[in-house]
Parts: C-alpha cells; structure tokens; sequence
C-alpha cells in the first residue's frame, strides 16, 4: 500500500450529485434533507487509504487486494462495531469481481435478504429486486470497481467513496468513471452482519 491509513478532512459540500444510471434521486424536500447529511458526514474526518489521483481502472483490482490484507492485519482481531464493519467491506471489495455471477455470490453475503437499497433509477428496491436490476445492467455493461479511497463509520452506519468503471458492452472504447458515496447500514442478522440499508450516489461520470 502506497499510504498508511491517516486522517484527513475531506469536503465535498460543493460535490454535484447526478442522479440517473445507478445513482439515487428523490423529491425537493427530501433531496435537501439527504444533502445536508451527506455534507454533514462527508465533511468529518475520515481514514484516507488511496487518494484520488492514485487510483486508475487499470490497478483497481491490486487496490483491492492490498487494502484487504491491510485490512485484516489493522482490524482483524478487534471486536468493535466499527472495525468488524470496515473488515467487512474490505474484504468484500478485495473478494469482488466483475462477472455477475460471482458478484451475486459474495452479495448474497453482504446483504440482507430483506435489505433496502436505494441505487439504480433512484427507486427503493428489496435486495431480491436490485439483484435482478444487477443482471440487466450487467448485461449492458462491463464493470470494474475502484478500492476503497476515503470510509469512516459512524455508529452501525458506514459512508465510503469509491471510483466506479462503467464500459458499455455496445462501445467498448467508451469508460465512463464515476465517483461513488455509499452509505451501508449493518445489523445482525442470524448471527450475522450484514448490510440492511444501502443508499447510493454518483457524480454520473459523464453518463449525462
């Protein structure tokens, strides 16, 4: 890993948030209320492991595997909440990979079967809905995801930022890159933690 997780502040008050493809939208009201919370926890300190500039569709997956082991050495024996939720994402990014099947296996892990995840089209979707919603745009797309680059948990909530790669199956030589946030809610379930409320936004990456 080129850096050490350190802290920083990051602000991304001025960030437009484009709302389309697997990004999420909603009524005025509601929109300026999820902005401010957005602000709000963007705005805190976070654990900064790969800055913007260092990160290329090109070495995403090596990312990946070295945030994981990185990961596991920093919070793999500890028992707080938040540690268990960041081992979880980590591995869950580094165990990632761009097939819809294999996708499907390691999600089924991560959410809950009853999960709410509000990411493509803006619609509030059960975790059985978004997983058919996935194979659609699968079908459309090749995929390829960027590490983790900023995350911090707040509670049993995480917030991370990621770059999302995008590659039209009908333009292979167009990529569309996208900065995503997500907000991953975790709860118990069967013993298990695991995510109970997904929110997604992206910049678009020029879908647009």
């Amino acid at each position: 890993m080129t850096k050490t997780f350190k802290k920083i502040g990051l602000l991304l008050a001025t960030t437009t948030v484009v709302f389309g493809l697997v990004a999420c939208s909603s009524n005025a009201s509601s929109q300026s209320a999820n902005e401010s919370t957005r602000t709000e926890v963007l705005s805190q300190s976070h654990e900064v492991i790969y800055e913007m500039n260092e990160v290329l569709k090109d070495n995403s997956k090596e990312l990946r595997l070295t945030s994981q082991k990185e990961a596991e050495k920093l919070y793999g024996d500890s028992k707080e909440l938040s540690d268990q939720i960041k081992l979880t994402l980590f591995n869950w990014w580094g165990n990632w990979q761009p097939d819809y099947e294999s996708w499907l296996k390691i999600a089924d892990g991560l959410y809950a079967e009853n999960a709410d995840i509000t990411a493509i089209g803006g619609e509030k979707q059960k975790y059985s809905d978004y997983r058919v919603a996935m194979k659609s745009q699968r079908d459309q797309f090749d995929m390829e995801m960027g590490p983790i680059m900023n995350i911090t948990v707040d509670g049993n909530t995480a917030t991370l930022v990621y770059y999302m790669y995008l590659t039209p199956k009908a333009s292979p030589d167009t990529t569309f890159s996208m900065l995503v946030t997500e907000y991953n809610t975790f709860g118990e379930v069967d013993g298990k933690l695991m995510v109970t409320d997904l929110h997604l936004y992206t910049d678009g990456g020029g879908t647009h």
